[in-house]
């Protein structure tokens, strides 16, 4: 009997061994995914900011035509306008040249200034709940921008911004991109944008009252004119009913501390 149970003993001596040796190798891979994982998303927000920062210099340019030996490219003409013919009047000696300009459809991402826009989304005017008096909420809107980490607010994160249907409802998601288990949601923007901000101000590395105002479409980025524009050309944006038009966004609130990383850190600081 007592061989039997020593060599049941050394059997899970040798079982425990093995367990400690896996365990062990599984939280080394772990430590070393989790390091690959902090550097991809350091290198991810570096990537967003210098693409809105490239953009923002490319819009300023689009609207200069490109010059060589100080002559215009003929090729930038010939690629905006195309000029077409129109059939001879009896009455007229010469044919008259038309031109028309073609409309470009809108190229995404788009940087909105503080606000990378990734899908315009559509708009559902069938259904109420999907737009007010105010404002109207895109299904499939996707939107991306850089602000307070909701744990750590003097570290930057990169969060996504989606408008959902969720069963004939809208559903608003604002995604910290370094932590996913941590998604603000809610039936109105505001709501998400309040649920971020008090998570900033009980941080425990606040230690003062921050003077937050609650601004979710602003966060979101439908106040953008771009973005306002784009929602105009959908044809469903005249059966809108309850849509009486945008509200007037105040220019200076987008430096307040509720939507500026850069401004939350002057006040923390």
């Amino acid at each position: 009997m007592n061989l039997k149970y020593k060599r049941r003993y050394d059997s899970l001596k040798r079982s425990v061994k093995s367990y400690l040796l896996e365990n062990a190798a599984l939280t080394d891979e772990i430590c070393r995914l989790q390091a690959e994982l902090s550097v991809t998303r350091s290198q991810r927000l570096y990537l967003i900011e210098r693409l809105m920062f490239h953009e923002g210099l490319e819009k300023s340019n689009s609207g200069r035509p490109s010059v060589s030996n100080g002559k215009a490219d003929a090729s930038d003409t010939q690629k905006k306008y195309s000029p077409v013919v129109m059939h001879k009047n009896p009455n007229e000696d010469k044919p008259k040249s038309v031109t028309i300009v073609r409309k470009k459809k809108p190229m995404f991402p788009m940087n909105l200034n503080n606000v990378l826009l990734h899908s315009l989304g559509e708009i559902i005017s069938v259904n109420p709940n999907f737009h007010s008096e105010s404002w109207i909420y895109p299904v499939g809107y996707v939107a991306t921008r850089i602000y307070a980490h909701p744990k750590d607010p003097r570290k930057k994160c990169v969060f996504t911004c989606k408008i959902l249907n969720n069963a004939g409802i809208p559903q608003f998601q604002i995604i910290p991109d370094n932590d996913l288990d941590g998604v603000f949601f809610g039936e109105s923007a505001n709501m998400c944008h309040m649920d971020l901000l008090n998570s900033i101000q009980q941080s425990p590395c606040v230690k003062v009252k921050i003077p937050f105002d609650v601004q979710g479409e602003v966060f979101f980025g439908l106040s953008n004119q771009k973005t306002q524009s784009l929602l105009m050309m959908d044809p469903a944006f005249n059966q809108c009913t309850n849509f009486k038009g945008f509200a007037v966004q105040n220019v200076q609130s987008l430096n307040s501390v509720s939507l500026s990383f850069e401004t939350l850190q002057g006040f923390l600081s």
